[in-house]
């Protein structure tokens, strides 16, 4: 169901930001999805749920953390991962970690991050992807028998929050700066690693 929500709060996003959205960097990551996204399934059926999820936290934690005491002491950092190849690597961890966990915005917001993209475009791509790969996520979803009537009840139920969500969004995201967005960004990681790891307790 996070899957299909995700997907239904990207729509609107991508009309909104589409002079920001890079088709090419797009398409890549969509490819390395494709890819990613049996692996996530089998990850999902094979490995147990605790280890991945704590991996998972840890490096959100670590990585956050570091990049906002970076941030703190004002030192400008380097673009890394400069070639566009990597994009396929981002693509098929974002893939694998969104059939299995329905968290594949994670990888791409990392790796935005590491090229140092403006967040305009971080904002583009990154819902442009969500589009795409959302897609894919829920198809392969229903294909493996994971949606049942409450889950379609969940989701009708959660349409109208969505009413509220996404205008206010758009309306906070418009009065913050860049540097601040930024810092929210890996803020926002290291709550997430927070939460996956209380997950897992």
């Amino acid at each position: 169901m996070i899957g299909a929500l995700g997907l239904i709060v990207a729509i609107p996003a991508v009309i909104r930001h589409r002079q920001q959205i890079d088709i090419a960097v797009v398409r890549r990551l969509v490819i390395g999805s494709l890819l990613g996204v049996p692996v996530g399934i089998a990850l999902m059926t094979y490995v147990p749920t605790t280890i991945v999820l704590r991996t998972l936290a840890g490096f959100l934690i670590l990585y956050g953390s570091y990049n906002r005491y970076q941030l703190h002491r004002h030192h400008v950092q380097q673009q890394h991962l400069q070639s566009h190849h990597w994009d396929y690597l981002a693509g098929i961890i974002s893939g694998v970690m969104g059939s299995a966990y329905n968290s594949h915005g994670v990888p791409v917001v990392i790796y935005g991050t590491l090229k140092k993209w403006p967040v305009a475009s971080l904002r583009g791509i990154l819902q442009a992807h969500f589009i795409c790969v959302g897609t894919i996520v829920v198809i392969s979803h229903i294909l493996a028998g994971f949606w049942t009537i409450q889950v379609l009840q969940l989701l009708g139920l959660s349409l109208p929050l969505l009413l509220v969500v996404i205008p206010l969004g758009n309306w906070v995201s418009t009065r913050i700066d860049s540097r601040t967005m930024v810092r929210y960004i890996y803020d926002l990681l290291i709550v997430f690693g927070c939460l996956l790891l209380y997950k897992t307790l």
